[in-house]
């Protein structure tokens, strides 16, 4: 009954706008009396059947303790299962999902380029209807001609239910995609659905009395422009020395300490094409910043051309991650001041260590002496990118 219903429903989002399709899923986004609402970021989760007693405490714990208006799951979500099988698929998701159902909890999700190679035989557009047959999910495809599948977006309205406040766009970064010589790449946002962005953004403009609505973006893979702003860059290729882009130009594999805050760990993976996203958001001034997860040991945040652009560090407990930054974002959004953000870690390793938690030793045996290890190494990490931007930056800079 749930499936059936989650069809019509998205059958009635494509043809509804938006602001009166979501008046149809158990009333709008909504900031509380305060002027707050909280998002909780989960990136690259990256588990399947069995997901794993960790990450569904961990998932849990983080709820409990930052009480979100809504989760959004930044891409490679469901992975696998162990036995390979189609019927496991799914029950990953019967693992995860249900945690938020019953806590009450409103989420959605961007895809990343591990969730369609995960179930091959299983298409995006079945995918999204598993995720709607949970309560709470909030995910719809806004345009199905475009590439990929559920780029959508989701208007927050003010706290007197008057007007759309903010907006949240999710976009669906791809997973590959293939040169001219036959190389595969990993995939980008494609200009159909810049186009799609483009459009309802200055269509809330028009709602909003003219005035663009503040907005934060999410997606999973990294684009060019920040990675290249990361990184110390080259107007030139230089073969394997350097990671080059279609357009000609290239990044180094040495990070810029000196232009970010945070950590980073792992050199960004970006896309080969570009098909012109970041110059778009730019253009239209409405994205605040971008979340985007796929590099799970960076943490970072940088500015590039008035936005700001920030890595949500992975929350799996399965595939590979730094686990000084392992963990999961909250970000509080303020409708009396729309142009700002605050952002929090919640850090496994800190979670763990609270009074009253029950994490510490569901993690391949990990203790709690163990996490009070990532804590530490995670604060000496700090301080010495802290000192070495203090001594370095104005000089690089």
């Amino acid at each position: 009954m749930k499936k059936v219903l989650s069809l019509v429903l998205a059958v009635i989002m494509m043809l509804s706008c938006v602001v009166v399709s979501y008046a149809k899923i158990d009333g709008p986004l909504k900031f509380n009396s305060n002027g707050k609402f909280k998002v909780l970021a989960f990136a690259d989760i990256q588990s399947g059947y069995p997901v794993g007693d960790a990450l569904k405490t961990f998932m849990s714990e983080a709820i409990d303790k930052t009480q979100p208006d809504l989760v959004v799951f930044v891409g490679d979500n469901i992975m696998s299962p162990e036995d390979g099988s189609v019927e496991s698929y799914w029950k990953g998701y019967d693992e995860v999902f249900p945690i938020l159902e019953e806590k009450g909890v409103k989420f959605t999700f961007v895809f990343g380029n591990h969730d369609d190679e995960s179930a091959p035989t299983i298409t995006k557009e079945q995918m999204l209807l598993k995720y709607q047959s949970y309560d709470g999910c909030l995910a719809y495809d806004a345009d199905p001609s475009l590439h990929g599948c559920a780029t959508h977006n989701l208007p927050i309205m003010s706290s007197d239910g008057t007007k759309i406040a903010y907006n949240i766009w999710l976009m669906d970064s791809g997973d590959y995609a293939t040169a001219e010589d036959g190389t595969e790449y990993y995939d980008c946002v494609r200009k159909d659905q810049i186009d799609w962005y483009e459009r309802v953004s200055k269509e809330l403009q028009t709602l909003n009395g003219g005035s663009v609505v503040p907005s934060i973006m999410f997606q999973h893979i990294v684009p060019q422009e920040v990675a290249q702003k990361a990184m110390f860059s080259l107007p030139i290729q230089l073969g394997k020395a350097t990671k080059n882009f279609a357009d000609g130009s290239s990044m180094t594999y040495l990070p810029n300490y000196f232009a970010f805050d945070g950590v980073l760990a792992e050199a960004p993976c970006p896309s080969y094409f570009n098909e012109g996203q970041w110059d778009s958001l730019v253009a239209r001034g409405d994205v605040n910043a971008m979340f985007f997860g796929h590099d799970h040991q960076n943490s970072y945040k940088i500015n590039v051309g008035g936005i700001d652009a920030i890595n949500v560090p992975g929350a799996t407990f399965k595939s590979y991650s730094s686990y000084i930054d392992h963990g999961a974002m909250l970000i509080t959004l303020d409708e009396n001041n729309p142009n700002t953000y605050e952002t929090e870690m919640i850090y496994v390793s800190d979670l763990a260590l609270e009074s009253g938690s029950n994490i510490a030793g569901l993690d391949k045996a990990e203790s709690k002496a163990g996490y009070v290890f990532s804590v530490i190494t995670r604060y000496l990490v700090y301080y010495l990118l802290k000192g070495v931007r203090a001594i370095g930056g104005s000089i690089v800079l």
